[in-house]
């Protein structure tokens, strides 16, 4: 059965304490009932919940809300490109830590292990 049940316009904000935007969601938003066993996840735990999109897809995939530790966001301390010819630097929209063990777009990243480069 669906993880969720239709439900008023006044409840749209996530109830995961670790949600980075409780009050915006890219699609839709999903309220929890308990009984569901969707993407072979024990859902019960979170009956009555309300989840964004992310939040959702997030347990649906993995069955939990924690975020995996190399998807926390780069704290404004570490936001410097450090590609030698970058013409910004500190001015990105996105950035990435490079992990050693990546294979990324078919490259051996291992020499820039911890390396933090812009988009």
């Amino acid at each position: 059965s669906p993880p969720e049940r239709p439900f008023g316009d006044s409840t749209k904000r996530c109830t995961n304490a670790q949600c980075d935007r409780p009050d915006h969601t890219r699609q839709h938003w999903h309220q929890i009932v308990g009984d569901s066993k969707a993407g072979g996840q024990e859902w019960s735990a979170l009956a009555g919940a309300v989840l964004c999109e992310l939040c959702y897809q997030r347990f649906y995939r993995s069955g939990t809300l924690d975020r995996p530790p190399t998807s926390r966001p780069l704290a404004p301390s570490e936001r410097k490109c450090c590609y030698a010819f970058c013409e910004s630097p500190d001015k990105s929209r996105q950035w990435h830590s490079v992990k050693g063990g990546s294979s990324a777009g078919g490259q051996d990243w291992r020499r820039l292990a911890g390396a933090v480069l812009c988009a």
